[in-house]
């Protein structure tokens, strides 16, 4: 056996690695009904990209993975516009839970104001900051 190490993901590497990973979850969880897929929201403006959210629906919660607005085009309610289809989408995927995490220097306050509970907390991650775990319930 070899054990090698990179800075750079192989993909292919990465495809057998996640797909021994989906095996295994699977093994454990065959018997919750739910839909495992991704998510993808975009807002453009005149053809450009100015923000975004990226998640998945797995065992019953969608994850909110990504989330961010352009700097021009913040406060104008797009980040709770793509919170709020995101919760409409999980909800039409029959998830019980909105789930998220973010860290002290960027929105926490925004999602408490979404009605999104924090779960916990993860000190001086990374240091002099820390890293939140929200949950919301549908």
């Amino acid at each position: 056996m070899k054990l090698t190490q990179k800075d750079k993901i192989t993909e292919e590497y990465y495809d057998v690695v996640s797909e021994l990973l989906y095996k295994h979850n699977l093994k454990h969880t065959k018997e919750i009904d739910s839909i495992n897929k991704p998510l993808e929201i975009i807002i453009n403006d005149n053809k450009q990209v100015v923000g975004g959210l990226y998640g998945r629906s797995i065992w019953g919660t969608l994850e909110i993975q990504k989330l961010a607005v352009s700097e021009e085009y913040k406060n104008r309610g797009l980040g709770r516009q793509l919170v709020h289809a995101a919760i409409e989408e999980a909800r039409v995927r029959n998830c019980e839970y909105v789930a998220l995490n973010t860290f002290s220097f960027q929105a926490p306050e925004f999602y408490e104001k979404l009605g999104f509970e924090k779960i916990g907390t993860e000190h001086d991650f990374p240091k002099g900051f820390e890293k939140y775990y929200y949950r919301k319930t549908l």
